[in-house]
């Protein structure tokens, strides 16, 4: 199983360069991107590559079979991929490679610093070796999401197995990244000291979602207009029945017009439900659910939307807010945490399981061409303090510096 491990590797040129810079040893960082299948692990990781200082350190990065594409781009001679058919098997198999063959493969490489962006720390890493761990899934500590979950589903099972192992991760590593304050509060009431070990640091903004009137011009006409947008995935957290329900009073009582475009992939049981009482109300022509939409094509429908809506009660960085914002319009959001941190003053906030609230602000905000302006002026403003190239310069150089002693 050993014999299986095929490394990407550039020695001479490696060492060459090393010795050109300096006299002093270039830090080996290895990186875990096993989990990175879909979504925001993958986005992470491949924004923090992109932006990563160059030439003051080496990476070697575990991938799996069916994420390897993705990272090719990235190998120089200070960038290293490192595969393993075990590792790429089902999830017993990476546990018993994670545990048995990490440890040694990490000791005959020189690894100075271990990190697993994904939140599980299982590797008993050599001495004189770093443990990094992320904390990017809030939502094995939402007790109020998961209970919306059937009891006996693989997802409430899951983030129940998951809230523990994610404890013993943070407990077991020598160092902790949260993605926002209010993550590093959560834990707080499970790990007391947390912030002797931990740092902040948030996500960064793709710039393709900045507003600029020139990226988005299309030959082809846009079908939609008129509209608010939702963009997220359909799940029990991201509260789409709820707003459902407000876009029903809305044009039932008040003969609202303007529709509601959700956008975004439904992979639970939630989904049907979601489609299902859009059609129990007949409300096909005024809430339309769009499906999935390529991510370069997401800022066109922010673009040429009325104002954005963002439901979520349970975030870690809520990057979908971030993206809106950078939309350059107004924003209705919800009011749970940590949406407020992010948002500031620059939304307008609502509790999403109050209907009713929804729809008397969105009755006193539309048509006012000012309002709208105003808040889209200050949500970009806002949304232009998240750099990922601030993000990556600040994720390794905690990464790199010094052992924190307890």
């Amino acid at each position: 199983m050993v014999g299986s491990l095929r490394l990407r590797r550039h020695r001479t040129s490696v060492h060459s360069g090393i010795g050109r810079q300096s006299n002093q040893k270039m830090k080996k960082i290895f990186i875990n991107a096993l989990s990175a299948h879909q979504g925001g692990g993958q986005t992470y990781l491949l924004n923090l590559f992109e932006n990563r200082p160059k030439g003051e350190f080496e990476i070697h990065l575990l991938v799996h079979r069916k994420n390897r594409y993705l990272f090719e781009r990235f190998r120089a001679d200070d960038f290293m991929l490192v595969e393993n058919n075990l590792a790429s098997g089902n999830i017993v198999q990476r546990v018993l490679f994670e545990k048995f063959f990490l440890p040694g493969l990490l000791q005959r490489l020189g690894i100075d610093v271990y990190y697993a962006p994904g939140g599980i720390m299982n590797v008993a890493v050599p001495q004189g070796c770093t443990s990094v761990v992320a904390f990017r899934n809030m939502l094995p500590f939402q007790s109020e999401s998961i209970a919306k979950y059937p009891l006996l589903s693989y997802m409430r099972f899951r983030n129940t197995v998951l809230r523990h192992v994610f404890l013993q991760s943070f407990r077991n590593a020598d160092k902790v990244i949260f993605i926002s304050d209010y993550a590093r509060a959560v834990i707080r009431r499970f790990i007391p000291d947390i912030d002797r070990k931990s740092t902040v640091i948030y996500h960064g903004l793709n710039e393709m979602f900045l507003y600029s009137p020139h990226k988005l011009i299309s030959e082809e006409p846009f079908p939609y207009h008129d509209y608010y947008l939702y963009v997220s995935t359909l799940d029990v957290y991201k509260s789409q029945l709820e707003l459902i329900e407000s876009w029903n009073t809305l044009t039932r009582t008040h003969n609202f017009s303007k529709k509601l475009l959700l956008v975004g992939p439904q992979d639970s049981f939630y989904g049907p439900l979601v489609t299902d009482k859009i059609r129990e109300y007949g409300l096909e022509d005024s809430v339309i659910y769009i499906g999935k939409v390529p991510y370069e094509r997401l800022p066109l429908y922010y673009h040429h939307a009325e104002a954005i809506l963002y439901a979520s009660i349970c975030e870690n960085c809520p990057n979908i807010l971030l993206e809106s914002m950078a939309s350059r319009k107004m924003i209705y959001c919800s009011n749970h945490q940590p949406m407020p941190e992010f948002g500031q003053e620059s939304v307008v906030y609502f509790d999403p399981h109050d209907p009713d609230e929804l729809v008397r602000l969105i009755l006193s905000c539309d048509g006012d061409t000012e309002l709208h302006q105003d808040y889209g002026r200050k949500a970009m403003e806002q949304a232009r303090k998240f750099d990922w190239v601030k993000t990556a310069h600040e994720t390794f150089a905690y990464l790199t510096e010094s052992k924190i002693v307890l």
